[in-house]
């Protein structure tokens, strides 16, 4: 069956994690995408990642210095709907293969462009990676953890935020030319993907009390939140929380029959002194309880409580994934040929009507130049002389 996107051609000039996967979401509704690489492949290749994130896609190499690399791109151009590039600006007019360069030869023609910052930033023309727009966005002091002061993100919060938007810029492009007849450049960037989360989670209130912020503090010092994680028996672990609205029926000290505790719905915004008096007692008691028990007691008194398990045990590594997942499609086996028989996170958006699928595993380095430049009149030869490593 085809999928949503099926007949959208799209070229993909990106590095790094925004671009791939923003447009692997489009790969595996139906989009026909085709992964431009250098001369020798994508110098990330190696990066396991992106035996995932370059999944469904074809690959072909094109020297886009060499003058006929560049000829043999613009005709490709000419055959899409979408172009995503990831280039510092100013990068892609100097190559000849710019957003005026190419809308003059294909008017239908999307250009995304997602750098790491937008044209006129002050930062724009300095090299530009997810860890460092987390420091300049701001990110990296908004989120406190094990020590004061700023500290690294694991998750890589600019790619992901801007990851999603890619493919909605897209989309109402493709939108909006069905009107017009004309394609538009599309911008956004890795600092702009940082913004997208920050609008959701940044609360500044000048005037609050300390109490406000101490509820909020991620781990150092450790909040309410935090503080709602409890080891139990046999190694586990679960997160019980106390901001849920639900209203129980018996307390979790009640159930945990822990003496003198204070009322759990004031828990939030006692003091840290306060708190430190109840914690030890309320941990003890956890540690005494098996978790599955624990929870199901929990949730019988209307607590809402949750299993803390690790991302392999979802997946299958230490056995079976696990069954919701596989229920939802979200746990797929990929022949990868570089890495073999892999378990990846399988397509996260379900359209009943033209369901996605994975494409196929990643492709090898030029995998399609004569599928793809063959029909647009280039001999095997021709082929070779602007694809290939000088």
């Amino acid at each position: 069956m085809p999928g949503a996107l099926d007949g959208v051609r799209v070229l993909d000039l990106s590095w790094g994690i925004a671009g791939a996967l923003g447009v692997q979401l489009l790969a595996e509704q139906g989009a026909d995408v085709i992964k431009v690489e250098p001369p020798g492949g994508d110098p990330f290749r190696d990066y396991s990642g992106y035996a995932v994130w370059n999944r469904s896609k074809k690959s072909v190499t094109v020297d886009l210095k060499n003058p006929a690399g560049l000829d043999a791109f613009g005709r490709l151009a000419d055959t899409a709907d979408v172009l995503v590039e990831t280039f510092r600006p100013g990068v892609t007019e100097r190559l000849g293969i710019g957003y005026d360069a190419l809308q003059a030869r294909n008017s239908r023609l999307i250009y995304t462009s997602c750098p790491a910052y937008p044209e006129g930033h002050r930062l724009a023309q300095r090299p530009g990676y997810d860890a460092l727009v987390q420091a300049s966005s701001g990110q990296q002091w908004e989120q406190p953890g094990w020590r004061p002061g700023p500290i690294f993100l694991a998750m890589p919060m600019p790619s992901m935020g801007a990851m999603f938007l890619v493919p909605t810029g897209i989309l109402a492009a493709l939108i909006a030319r069905e009107d017009t007849g004309r394609g538009q450049h599309v911008r956004t960037s890795l600092f702009q993907g940082a913004l997208l989360f920050t609008t959701q989670i940044w609360t500044w209130v000048p005037n609050a009390t300390a109490d406000f912020f101490g509820t909020m503090v991620k781990s150092y010092p450790p909040g309410v939140h935090q503080e709602m994680v409890f080891e139990v028996a046999n190694d586990e672990w679960v997160h019980t929380s106390v901001m849920s609205g639900l209203t129980p029926l018996k307390s979790q000290d009640e159930i945990l029959q822990v003496p003198e505790a204070s009322d759990p719905l004031r828990f939030p915004t006692l003091s840290a002194e306060e708190r430190a008096a109840i914690t030890p007692r309320r941990r003890a008691a956890y540690k005494a309880r098996e978790r599955d028990s624990l929870i199901a007691e929990f949730r019988e008194n209307n607590h809402a409580v949750e299993a803390i398990v690790a991302m392999e045990d979802n997946l299958g590594a230490r056995g079976a994934p696990h069954a919701q997942l596989v229920a939802n499609g979200m746990v797929a086996t990929v022949e990868d040929p570089q890495f073999g028989t892999t378990t990846q996170v399988g397509v996260p958006i379900h359209l009943a009507s033209t369901p996605g699928a994975i494409q196929g595993p990643r492709a090898g380095v030029g995998q399609h130049n004569e599928e793809i430049f063959g029909p647009l009149g280039f001999s095997s030869e021709q082929i070779a002389a602007f694809s290939e490593v000088a």
